[in-house]
């Protein structure tokens, strides 16, 4: 199978604005005569009895010499949508992967759901882009039977051919013409492949983008050359909340290569750029060296003179007094009032940048009557609505080319860049990519927010909770992107916490947002990776104050059978919750001997559909501590790819240790103190732990993979690091705060 994503392809699109997908198509199958292609646009909203206009649709072109198109509106950007979402299509279809060739979608959000968010990309696209290919499947066959003059139900398909009685056979391209006309007349609610009949979903596929990034022909966003192109950077205020007051350029023109510098102004409310001065040069060299020679006077608001220590402080006050009741059974209150054993604890999680491989970059080209823009976003039709707004034109008159992203983990959902990047072109005659500089991305980020859960728990005579009190203080997501009176701050803050799943009579949840002029964002796994930690570690508390084994614990919380509501109307079944925590347990050998000086801990977590289960085993030396490997049970519902799904939990691991190990951002007078990663540290190869992920098999619907693998890391390690040195880790980074307990324990 053939991705479409060369370095040819996009310096072909970009001489044109008309629209590049059908554009390739045309060319791909050889052939202009729309007669000679068979397209399908499955409309959802008859498919799902909904009304409105249709969010996607999945499109399928089949040319006369065979070769099949499959559209992918979803971004790629390491999860693997250009391998497992075709693999739905074409298990429907019954082509040969041969014959298959996979390109993005053109930028339509009538037709095409771009954004790829929240581990969705699987969960929403399983139903609809199976119809698509089953549909233009029956189309075919009914095109066959008819020439054949038999029943369509005496025909099936096979490798990309219709096969009759008497074992006729006809290729689907010589039916192209026949078939669109019967597309239309298909069944929305055609009857599907049942899971013993499927030939590629869930047989391991390798990544059909894989060798283009092996031998460097993968296009990324940062990789767009055009004719004429130019280079810009931005000078930004590093004091939060700070403004442009004046600069002098002289010695910035003066550097060769630099072609203007010019002002540009924040952008709001929905893109929360700073503004700044650009420098628009023939090279990026020459343009970050401009950038230096700026002499720039900022405007600096002392209420942004905050610092990590007083955000931290802030926080811990707010979670001593009682918040808003974000959820509540029973009456926790009274039976906390009422108890004779009360354990407390505090959690503490910092600032996180998304530190993505591919620093944000964006490329546009702006003209009289169309703009172009060649972006690695997770969100194309937000960044064709935030071009249009700014630049003052028709979303219609913007085309969005969407590269390979390098990495996005939530922050390619903004717009901040997209918009500068088109300010900045417009200034120009000729196109222009605006780059992001390491130290640019840390600084300028949007973070994961700072958090700190204050947990107070009765326990019964056996050691085991009967009310539970959650008081958590953030800087909500909502509250910073959303207008004020219609912001709910607790909705992007308290998944993973609000729907415990574990069996306590009484439980109630609390929440405080902070205001704070620290930019937020989404992270990966979003409000789960702060959650799961202050959950997790505080049930092993529990556990070993109980004197009980922190997985016998956990199964015995779980033991009833229950469905846990959660917001959307999904739910946690606690039984898929206990199934993956039993088999961790087998894989890793939780029960048996360890090695010499290394200890295991144990966590679990539910969110977006899934349910993951992992074991952790570390060691400490020199203050310092080490992961050797993460054992990890994941249900995610029936899987499409299993080397994918594997991929993406393994590398879902790797991310929470380097997070719960190193990570950490810190304000000290307004700005950002890190800088790039020598001081942002992230895991490295010799430092990243062995994985060992079993998935387990399911009949249910599959449901998000990209972020599962993240929540449990962090707890998992604290909770080993307790059972090595006997000391609780209630705050993140571990290793900082371990280091101090080392330098005390030393000093005494």
């Amino acid at each position: 199978m053939q991705v479409g994503h060369g370095k040819r392809g996009h310096r072909a699109r970009a001489s044109s604005g008309c629209d590049p997908g059908r554009r390739q198509f045309l060319g791909l199958t050889g052939s202009c005569a729309v007669g000679a292609l068979l397209g399908v646009h499955w409309d959802l909203t008859n498919a799902a009895k909904t009304t409105g206009p249709s969010p996607f649709d999945a499109w399928i072109g089949i040319a006369p010499n065979g070769q099949v198109v499959l559209g992918v509106a979803k971004a790629e950007m390491g999860q693997g949508v250009l391998t497992s979402l075709p693999t739905l299509l074409a298990e429907e279809l019954d082509v040969d992967w041969t014959q298959v060739q996979v390109q993005q979608a053109p930028v339509d959000p009538a037709r095409y759901d771009h954004l790829t968010v929240g581990s969705n990309s699987i969960q929403s696209l399983w139903h609809p882009l199976r119809v698509a290919g089953a549909r233009a499947r029956a189309a075919l066959i009914g095109a066959a039977a008819a020439r054949w003059r038999v029943s369509p139900e005496a025909c099936h398909t096979e490798s990309g051919a219709v096969v009759g009685p008497g074992d006729r056979r006809v290729a689907y391209g010589d039916l192209v013409a026949a078939a669109a006309a019967l597309i239309a007349r298909s069944d929305p609610d055609i009857e599907l492949k049942r899971a013993g009949e499927f030939r590629l979903i869930g047989r391991s596929q390798r990544r059909l983008d894989g060798p283009g990034k092996v031998n460097g022909s993968a296009v990324y966003g940062i990789d767009i050359r055009l004719p004429g192109m130019l280079r810009a950077v931005i000078a930004r205020c590093p004091t939060l909340g700070g403004r442009l007051r004046s600069f002098d350029s002289t010695a910035a023109r003066s550097v060769p290569g630099v072609r203007a510098v010019f002002p540009i102004t924040p952008e709001g409310p929905d893109a929360f750029t700073r503004g700044g001065v650009a420098v628009l040069a023939e090279d990026s060299w020459a343009a970050q060296k401009g950038r230096r020679q700026l002499n720039i006077q900022w405007d600096e608001p002392q209420e942004s003179q905050c610092s990590t220590r007083a955000i931290l402080a802030a926080l811990h006050r707010n979670t001593s007094h009682a918040g808003a009741v974000a959820a509540e059974r029973g009456d926790a209150p009274g039976a906390l009032a009422r108890s004779r054993r009360i354990v407390e604890a505090s959690f503490e999680l910092p600032f996180l940048a998304h530190a993505t491989m591919e620093p944000m970059n964006a490329t546009v080209h702006v003209r009289s009557d169309t703009v172009e823009a060649w972006l690695p976003t997770q969100n194309a039709a937000d960044a064709r609505t935030a071009i249009a707004r700014v630049l003052h034109r028709g979303p219609d008159s913007v085309t969005i080319h969407q590269t390979l992203v390098g990495g996005g983990f939530g922050r390619r959902d903004a717009t901040d860049f997209v918009v500068e990047a088109a300010q900045v072109a417009a200034a120009a005659a000729t196109p222009v990519q605006l780059l992001w500089t390491r130290e640019d991305d840390v600084q300028f980020d949007r973070y994961r927010p700072a958090a700190v859960h204050r947990l107070r728990v009765a326990l019964d005579e056996r050691g085991f909770p009967q009310a539970w009190l959650d008081r958590m203080s953030s800087v909500s997501i909502a509250a910073f992107l959303e207008p004020a009176e219609t912001a709910k701050p607790a909705d992007t803050e308290i998944g993973g916490a609000r729907e415990l799943p574990y069996d306590i009579p009484s439980f109630r949840m609390e929440y405080t947002p902070l205001p704070c002029p620290v930019p937020v964002g989404w992270w990966r796994s979003v409000e789960d990776s702060i959650n799961a930690f202050a959950v997790e570690c505080f049930l092993d508390e529990l556990a070993s104050a109980a004197g009980i084994d922190p997985l016998q614990y956990r199964l015995e919380l779980l033991s009833s059978s229950r469905r846990i509501p959660q917001r959307g109307g999904a739910v946690i079944e606690t039984d898929r919750l206990k199934r993956v925590l039993t088999a961790v347990a087998g894989q890793s050998g939780w029960a048996g001997s360890q090695p010499r000086g290394r200890a295991r801990g144990l966590a679990c977590h539910a969110c977006r559909g899934s349910y993951i289960a992992a074991v952790a085993e570390v060691s400490v030396a020199g203050g310092g501590a080490a992961v050797h490997r993460i054992w990890a049970a994941v249900d995610c519902g029936m899987v499409v790819n299993p080397l994918g799904v594997d991929a993406q939990i393994s590398g879902g691991l790797q991310f929470g240790a380097s997070a719960a190990l190193y990570e950490a951002i810190s304000i000290e007078a307004g700005r950002v103190v890190q800088s790039n990663f020598s001081d942002y540290p992230l895991l490295r190869i010799e430092t990243s732990p062995m994985t060992d992920v079993q998935i387990l098999p399911s009949s249910a619907p599959p449901s998000g993979v990209g972020e599962i693998g993240v929540p449990p890391v962090a707890p998992a390690v604290a909770n080993a690091l307790f059972r090595l040195t006997g000391q609780r880790l209630r705050a993140l980074p571990i290793q900082p705060h371990l280091a101090k307990i080392h330098r005390d324990r030393s000093s005494h």
